[in-house]
């Protein structure tokens, strides 16, 4: 009898040991569609070199979400601006999605594109990974923009 309890406890334990384990991530498709306006940021010469963006829309895996974060445009040796910096997708529940920016802007064409980079989050996100190729269409007369996504996301 004492035998069959300590067996029953040590699969109790186990059990429960093995529900303490974290899930390993799994890559998952991503898509994002959303509108905003963004706050462009120019020198004192009338040069742009950055953004701040505030929207909204829709996601895979977020639901409705709402962004905001910042926006760095840097020219290279070619006159190309490269676009860099951090961002937070909030999901409708609170879960925060954190991703860096990098990408090219053609202010003629008013059209930044490049890629998004996932590193972590809050609540279903924590420790978050993987990438997408975005598109941004950004009106300079409004400061309206139109924003799509599509990636792998890990978590």
């Amino acid at each position: 009898m004492k035998r069959l309890m300590k067996i029953r406890t040590l699969m109790l334990v186990t059990f429960l040991l093995l529900g303490t384990i974290p899930a390993s991530a799994v890559e998952r498709p991503f898509a994002l569609k959303g509108t905003g306006v963004v706050t462009l940021i120019t020198d004192e010469s009338g040069h742009l070199i950055g953004a701040i963006p505030t929207g909204s829309g829709t996601a895979t895996h977020l639901g409705q979400w709402t962004v905001s974060g910042k926006v760095a445009y840097t020219p290279d040796n070619d006159g190309v601006l490269r676009s860099s910096g951090d961002a937070t997708l909030t999901a409708a529940n609170g879960d925060k999605l954190y991703f860096k920016i990098d990408g090219i802007l053609d202010p003629v064409a008013g059209v930044d594109q490049g890629h998004f980079y996932f590193v972590g989050g809050t609540g279903r996100f924590e420790g978050a990974t993987g990438s997408t190729n975005f598109v941004v269409s950004i009106n300079p007369i409004t400061g309206g923009f139109d924003l799509t996504a599509v990636g792998k996301i890990n978590y």
